[in-house]
């Protein structure tokens, strides 16, 4: 029988399992993609709609692109998984657009590093570009402890990781609120507060979340944002500050088991039927 969608994923996760029980439950034909272990090629494309789960960003782009080559519709493209999985060209789209984030300053080496960080004054927030779950974001208290962060991440051969993306700290910084948005709907929200010793709000490094109530700014934002990067089913972290929202990060690929836990909504279940209406289209 042949598939009518496929998931390309490196790790088989929990929201993975929850995506095929749905698509199935849908009815659809899948077949399943793991990039580790299967070879991609630009041969005849195995399916109309691939949904790309890789955890890695590098796979999720480069799977992306080799099926969009082939004319295989991607959630999400290829586009979307690179601008939102390089922070710098996030921030770059956003700016175009007109939407708001944190004063940010970039720096590729230690002494433009060290620049930023007497231009935005302390604390401030330093991150590499390309990242996720929190890993190796560093609240900065002062200019000898940014020293410090720069001298270790210069033990990175990657120029990437060695590139810093220099944020002032925003005040209610220890939480941050994740929308996710499908296609032209926004699911719901949840806010994110960080656990017991630690100041990211990822509920991968044990934040807490509660579900909250979308206002129409809000939603009209979360939109835009997914319009920008070209993004069908991506997650917009905001932060809250005196009445007005920035964009922290975007995620081309989304978790969604703490937003589950915090809204209710059936992410998967929407998932899957945002696919169906999209292959009888």
């Amino acid at each position: 029988m042949v598939a009518e969608v496929e998931l390309i994923f490196d790790v088989p996760r929990f929201e993975e399992k929850l995506i095929v029980d749905a698509l199935r439950n849908m009815g659809l034909n899948i077949k399943l993609t793991n990039v580790k272990y299967s070879p991609l090629t630009w041969g005849e494309a195995p399916a109309p709609l691939s949904l790309i789960r890789t955890i890695s960003m590098q796979r999720a782009v480069y799977s992306a692109s080799l099926r969009e080559a082939v004319g295989v519709k991607t959630i999400n493209c290829y586009r979307a998984i690179l601008i939102a999985g390089d922070k710098i060209l996030t921030l770059s789209e956003l700016k175009k657009n007109g939407i708001p984030f944190p004063e940010s300053l970039v720096a590729f080496n230690p002494e433009a590093a060290e620049k930023a960080g007497e231009a935005l004054g302390y604390p401030l927030v330093d991150k590499p570009p390309i990242g996720s779950w929190g890993r190796l974001v560093t609240l900065v208290k002062d200019h000898q402890a940014l020293k410090t962060v720069i001298e270790h991440r210069e033990f990175f051969q990657s120029q990437v990781i060695r590139t810093h993306l220099i944020q002032r700290y925003v005040n209610g910084g220890d939480r941050d609120l994740r929308i996710l948005v499908l296609g032209e709907e926004v699911l719901g929200g949840m806010r994110r507060i960080a656990g017991a010793d630690e100041w990211r709000s990822n509920v991968a490094r044990g934040g807490k979340v509660e579900t909250i109530k979308l206002g129409d700014e809000l939603v009209e934002l979360a939109l835009k944002v997914a319009k920008v990067i070209d993004g069908e089913f991506i997650g917009i972290d905001f932060f809250e500050e005196n009445g007005r929202y920035l964009v922290n990060e975007v995620n081309g690929v989304p978790e969604f088991k703490g937003f589950m836990e915090a809204t209710r909504v059936n992410v998967p279940e929407k998932l899957a039927n945002h696919v169906k209406l999209i292959l009888r289209k």
